[in-house]
């Protein structure tokens, strides 16, 4: 892997099985980690003597005949919210300083069945509910452009992937983390349908709204990693023809402003696959503008639920900004999350619906382009507004109404990228695929 251009996994399997060693390839990534990452902060534990020993294993399986699959020697990092035996899971936070993982994460099990090598652990707000600028591990910066920041909880994780420090990442999208931090880096950042993965080694934030998947350079290296991190074979891609593809937009669902270099990278992409023959439809989702209350009841109840009493019992061990939104869910009833919930479930079966007229949904993943480091704001017009936050708008319906949804970037005329988010139905995660695989050919013409 050159530090400017990153190769996709079925380019360095050819490069391997052409001699390119393993070892050699990982070691690359350490080198890079260890040239930037005092800047860039996104690795905030690093495995290196292990991600070695078993990239030499790999090696010798690999000359001996042997594949694991088409991770066999690909280095991925993961959020520090997953364990990986023997390592720290801090969660970003001096609340779990002294804590040792006893085993790996089913996610990671998978993955190393797959022939993955685990190379470290990433950066992320504290707890994944505290800001940008973690009290004890730093901001991380956007490899893009270090006066910008990457714009949500699983920001080490893309900020790696950007950085070449890995070739894929894993992150955890509660409210659109996996999402915001590609958008911010031009990556492709995927939130599967919820309940699909087994979540065990997974620190939580909110059960019902978390998720885990992949932060990639591409669309099939995303979905080669998503689909091993479930312990599961790799779907047969399917041809979706563009010719009548029926695409939903739904501007309820985020009925804030974007930025003009975002509408006009949507706008201009949109065209294009009109003119290839897919059709425009505009949706209605009258329950849209209590999704985004509903999510923030559930959010914040089930994290107090998961933390006030470690919290309590070491105040000083989180951050301020910890500290406030816990508070926020202590301050929610029973009676008003069960409430939350029924609405969930009502808006669930509504939205079903609704999509039930289109083929897939595509919606903004943000306001603006990436955030500023200082104060992770983004531009919209001539305002300034917050990128991490809008998640609340812009992200979290797809995690209340459990739609698998894949960030993808767009071209803008700047040097930043825009991104665009692509749903299907619940289950429908390897069709998702196909649709954004067929989606991207626009780009190509």
């Amino acid at each position: 892997m050159t530090d400017d251009t990153p190769r996709s996994i079925a380019q360095i399997q050819r490069d391997f099985a052409d001699g390119l060693s393993p070892v050699a390839f990982v070691e690359g990534c350490f080198a890079r980690i260890e040239r930037g990452n005092d800047a860039c902060k996104a690795m905030i534990f690093i495995g290196r003597e292990e991600a070695l020993d078993d990239a030499r294993q790999l090696e010798g399986e690999l000359r001996s005949g042997r594949s694991r699959g088409p991770l066999h020697g690909i280095p991925i990092a993961v959020k520090d919210v997953i364990e990986v035996k023997g390592w720290p899971t801090t969660a970003g936070s001096c609340l779990f300083r002294d804590h040792v993982a006893v085993d790996d994460a089913a996610c990671i099990k998978n993955l190393r069945a797959a022939g993955a090598v685990i190379i470290g652990k990433t950066n992320l707000h504290e707890l994944t509910a505290g800001g940008h600028e973690n009290p004890w591990f730093g901001k991380v910066t956007n490899p893009l452009d270090p006066s910008r920041g990457t714009g949500g909880t699983s920001s080490g994780s893309a900020a790696a992937v950007a950085a070449g420090y890995c070739v894929a990442a894993l992150g955890t999208d509660t409210g659109g983390s996996n999402r915001s931090t590609a958008a911010a880096t031009g990556l492709f950042g995927f939130k599967p349908t919820n309940g699909c993965a087994d979540r065990a080694g997974v620190r939580p934030t909110a059960p019902s709204l978390d998720t885990i998947g992949p932060i990639a350079n591409s669309i099939e290296d995303a979905r080669l990693v998503h689909f091993a991190s479930e312990g599961r074979d790799v779907p047969q891609r399917e041809t979706v023809d563009l010719g009548g593809l029926r695409i939903g937009l739904c501007p309820d669902l985020h009925a804030a402003a974007i930025d003009p270099a975002v509408a006009d990278a949507h706008a201009l992409w949109l065209r294009a696959l009109e003119e290839a023959g897919a059709t425009i439809q505009y949706l209605e989702f009258p329950l849209a503008g209590r999704v985004k209350d509903a999510g923030l009841t559930i959010l914040q109840y089930e994290f107090a639920a998961q933390y006030a009493d470690l919290i309590d019992r070491e105040p000083d061990a989180v951050g301020s900004q910890v500290r406030s939104f816990l508070a926020a869910g202590v301050a929610i009833d029973a009676a008003t999350y069960q409430e939350a919930l029924a609405f969930r479930a009502e808006a669930c079966t509504a939205f079903q619906h609704v999509m039930s007229a289109v083929d897939l949904l595509a919606a903004p993943v943000a306001p603006g382009l990436a955030p500023r480091l200082s104060d992770e704001k983004t531009a919209v017009g001539s305002d300034l507004v917050p990128y991490g936050i809008a998640g609340g708008t812009f992200r979290r319906w797809a995690n209340f109404l459990r739609l698998p949804t894949l960030a993808m970037p767009l071209k803008t005329q700047g040097r930043l990228p825009a991104s665009i988010q692509i749903s299907t139905r619940p289950d429908t995660d390897a069709h998702l695929f196909s649709i954004c695989e067929a989606l991207r050919t626009v780009e190509a013409r």
